[in-house]
């Protein structure tokens, strides 16, 4: 049995206030990045001659960029603090719940999402249709997307802009047959369509990865496919996968309506019994 990893400590929750101000910056830089330079620069003409009439003689870089950035505002119409709470209140509630994003109440998924922590990272495997990562970032969570497919990740980033998760959502376009998380997870997502491509040796490797880069009492899902058909590979059934975690405490995700025959391919959590801190150095560093 290996030794834990020491869990990460518990984090300060987020503010509504800094969320407020990610969402203004956000909304004002993608204003900036669609206009031409010569439209950029008349915002900064009008940004000066604002500040001239304001009597502001000592004329700062920092400064000019402020109004600049007070003129798009204006410009974009974006709601005070107060608006913008009261709206972002409604939506998250609306996040949180499991059907918002096509989940089933006892998708394993769901059972993580209870128990994460704000801020804790969690690795997700596949972009899929962006519903277990984009539910367990309305949790709270930090999540780091990847995926080989390029198209699966730039749909999943715009998504998460249209809901507002864009700063909790990280997406990269990586080879799974080599990718492992930069820095030590609290949980990982496999969906096991995004392994599909790969050989049983490269998949069993993942995973493997995965697990030593997880912090002790970590969780790991695996989703099953949505629907049979999804990939041009033969379908990697959830159940395949249960050998993989022999080590740990693995618990299968139970339908409301439990039937006479012993459900399949539901997918399931495992939890972590803890793997030592060189062995997940060693395995972010490959």
């Amino acid at each position: 049995m290996l030794s834990a990893v020491e869990p990460r400590t518990r984090r300060t929750p987020r503010s509504l206030r800094s969320e407020y101000e990610e969402f203004i910056e956000q909304r004002i830089e993608e204003y900036k990045d669609g206009l031409p330079r010569a439209s950029i620069l008349g915002i900064g003409d009008e940004a000066v001659q604002e500040l001239a009439r304001t009597e502001q003689y000592q004329l700062t870089e920092v400064l000019l960029q402020e109004q600049v950035d007070s003129i798009i505002r204006r410009r974009l119409r974006l709601p005070s603090y107060r608006r913008w709470r009261e709206r972002h209140l409604a939506l998250r509630a609306a996040q949180a719940q499991p059907s918002h994003w096509g989940l089933a109440p006892h998708d394993p998924v769901v059972a993580l999402a209870e128990r994460i922590e704000d801020q804790d990272l969690v690795a997700v495997v596949g972009a899929a249709d962006g519903a277990c990562a984009l539910f367990l970032a309305a949790r709270g969570a930090t999540v780091l997307v990847g995926d080989p497919d390029l198209a699966a990740i730039e749909g999943l980033e715009n998504r998460a802009i249209a809901e507002q998760l864009g700063s909790r959502v990280e997406c990269l376009v990586v080879p799974l047959e080599t990718w492992t998380p930069d820095r030590a997870i609290d949980a990982c997502v496999i969906e096991t369509p995004a392994l599909a491509a790969l050989q049983a040796g490269d998949r069993a490797e993942l995973i493997r990865r995965l697990k030593a880069v997880t912090a002790a009492g970590g969780h790991h899902v695996v989703m099953p496919a949505a629907s049979p058909g999804t990939t041009k590979a033969a379908p990697v059934s959830s159940d395949a996968l249960r050998s993989l975690y022999a080590d740990w405490e693995v618990s299968r995700a139970q339908p409301a309506v439990p039937s006479a025959r012993r459900a399949r391919n539901v997918g399931f959590m495992a939890t972590h019994p803890g793997t030592s801190q060189s062995e997940t150095s060693q395995a972010v560093s490959q």
